[in-house]
């Protein structure tokens, strides 16, 4: 995240957009780090964009011309550092965005294998046809199904927060 912001922020600047990470600091608040949902906010407040789904559909989805590609750590060397360091590990929305043709069932059983604990289900961007088939694997391969309403602030339209949760049992599980 400290390469990211400052490289979209100049990919904004190159488009003409006055934009700087004052602007966006405005509205991370105490946010332990400024990512693409502080820059969509300024740029409402710039008045760039109207909203922040438009900031993200004009600029900083993949493919748009202030998106910059994030460093991910290995998922399975991920798993290991939170399962030695005594966390659990929960794949967030896995069928969003594209994701369901990486991760597929046996790649979620691999991951399983390695250590994964759960898989978030009930979420926004999961259909009912998407959260029948994740609900099936967490059966399956015996992971706690847990959900997420994914709140990022008033901003983020359509994701209020406490729209999905996790069960209690299924807490319980993932806690004990």
């Amino acid at each position: 995240r400290n390469s990211r912001l400052p490289a979209t922020l100049e990919r904004l600047r190159g488009l003409g957009i006055d934009i700087d990470a004052n602007d966006v600091r405005r509205h991370s608040v105490n946010a332990a780090a400024m990512g693409r949902p502080h820059v969509a906010d300024a740029l409402v407040e710039l008045g760039v964009v109207a909203n922040r789904d438009e900031a993200f559909e004009r600029y900083l989805m993949p493919g748009k011309p202030a998106y910059v590609d994030r460093y991910a750590a290995d998922l399975e060397q991920a798993i290991g550092l939170v399962k030695d360091a005594g966390g659990k590990t929960v794949l967030a929305h896995p069928w969003s965005r594209g994701s369901k043709r990486v991760l597929t069932r046996s790649r979620i059983a691999a991951l399983t294998d390695v250590g994964l604990d759960g898989i978030e289900v009930d979420h926004n961007d999961h259909d009912g046809e998407d959260r029948a088939g994740l609900a099936q694997i967490t059966r399956e391969l015996g992971l706690v199904r847990t959900g997420s309403s994914d709140y990022h602030g008033t901003g983020k339209i359509g994701f209020d927060l406490g729209c999905n949760t996790t069960s209690r049992d299924q807490l319980h599980r993932l806690l004990g």
